[in-house]
């Protein structure tokens, strides 16, 4: 008796074109569904930027600078360059004092001596020094007197003197008058309140000019009263607070932005192949919100320490306006956010077929070329020390994703779904 030969399952039975005939979408659905998805992500990017705007009100309110959104962001935002241009101004400071106050000799005291003893003949004589020994007329030349009296006569342009003179004048007294109290003093010197015939005295005291501005700038930097970043317009100020309330709005989003962005995606894939979308969601929004911390905290700080480093090296002293550092630094952690995207998309092109790991490994100098091109077009500043913020964390997540790639290979599909595919796409 022949054996009789089961009957072979169709592949058209087993995956017949109605069960994928809702996943198969024309150009007009993926238009329709692009403006669903699009409309539900501002929806939620409203939602935050309102709730950003009423706890700022209530911030105010309660006289709190750290409730809110978009105010308290924005301390954050510009602390990178605040501290930074304080940072440069007081070594730049300290640097130049310790320098110029050295320029002048010091002098001993039998040199001190004789130079009192010239300027009292000078004086003496009403300032003719026509009876001073060439000696005499050498040491006179060089006392603050002197040099202040040549000043004037040059109408008080002090390129007309040399380094030495400038150097005589930096260091010289000059009398300042001063009210004091007398209370104090009364007290220090044990006299009764009641012998005191004046509440305050006029004094004049020598005081160093260029020592008070010294101490001067110090304080500032010590007190951090000095704003850095200036405003060239009345609406200037309004316009960058709205445009870091977008942004935090665009980042306390970004889970739901993204899980809209990613149902677009899944909505044009088949089936099988929609499962990788879900386990690509987490991973996304991590690392969407570590690039924007990685920008803000890491890179900003770095990048603007090293820009500066040049003004430094050139002696510029800084003018930022606020417009042009919120220009970089509302856009760049948006940047690193989506490039952080890398490894990502590598593993979602690995698990649906389309490249292996070994494909990545083999154009690695290809993608070397593109990253370095994708970080210099998308970085808003021209200078390399930003790119290379950005292109090295790409790269270094371009290899990682290799490393993914590798040891978490994409599942092959079995030869019934493989045909299946090809059945739907003929």
């Amino acid at each position: 008796m022949a054996a009789t030969k089961n009957p072979t399952k169709s592949r058209s039975d087993e995956y017949p074109d109605d069960i994928f005939k809702d996943t198969r979408m024309s150009f007009g659905d993926h238009i329709e569904e692009l403006r669903v998805r699009m409309f539900k992500a501002i929806k939620w990017l409203v939602f935050f930027l309102i709730i950003g705007f009423v706890l700022d009100g209530i911030g105010d309110a309660m006289k709190n600078p750290k409730i809110g959104v978009g105010k308290p962001m924005l301390k954050v935002i510009t602390e990178p360059v605040e501290s930074q241009v304080r940072d440069f101004y007081y070594r730049r400071i300290e640097k130049v004092a310790k320098d110029k106050f050295a320029e002048q000799a010091t002098q001993t005291p039998q040199q001190k001596q004789e130079i009192q003893r010239v300027l009292l003949k000078v004086d003496m004589a009403k300032g003719n020094t026509d009876d001073l020994s060439p000696d005499e007329l050498d040491i006179y030349k060089k006392t603050p007197q002197a040099v202040q009296k040549k000043l004037e006569k040059l109408g008080n342009s002090l390129s007309e003197l040399s380094t030495e003179e400038i150097a005589i004048l930096r260091n010289a007294p000059r009398k300042m008058p001063m009210t004091l109290p007398t209370a104090p003093l009364a007290e220090a010197l044990g006299i009764p309140s009641t012998q005191v015939k004046a509440s305050e005295i006029q004094l004049e005291v020598e005081v160093i000019p260029a020592r008070f501005t010294h101490l001067s700038g110090m304080g500032e930097g010590l007190l951090e009263n000095r704003q850095y970043l200036s405003t060239l317009s009345v609406q200037e100020g309004f316009v960058v607070y709205f445009k870091v309330s977008i942004l935090c709005s665009f980042v306390l989003a970004s889970p739901f932005i993204l899980f809209q962005f990613w149902a677009f995606v899944g909505a044009g894939l088949y089936p099988h192949e929609k499962k990788h979308v879900y386990t690509m969601f987490a991973p996304s929004v991590v690392l969407f919100l570590a690039g924007v911390f990685l920008c803000q905290f890491i890179v900003l700080p770095g990048a603007v320490k090293a820009l500066l480093g040049f003004n430094e090296w050139l002696g510029l002293d800084p003018e930022i306006r606020l417009r042009e550092w919120l220009g970089l630094a509302l856009i760049l952690p948006l940047v690193f956010g989506i490039s952080f995207q890398t490894p990502l998309v590598m593993v979602f092109l690995n698990r649906i077929g389309i490249f292996t790991a070994q494909d990545y490994l083999s154009k690695w100098r290809h993608a070397l070329m593109v990253l370095a091109v994708f970080s210099a077009v998308l970085t808003p500043t021209p200078d390399v020390i930003t790119m290379m913020y950005l292109f090295i964390p790409m790269f270094g997540l371009y290899l990682v994703g290799i490393v993914v790639c590798h040891y978490f290979p994409g599942v092959p599909e079995d030869e019934d779904e493989a045909v299946a595919a090809e059945e739907v796409a003929v």
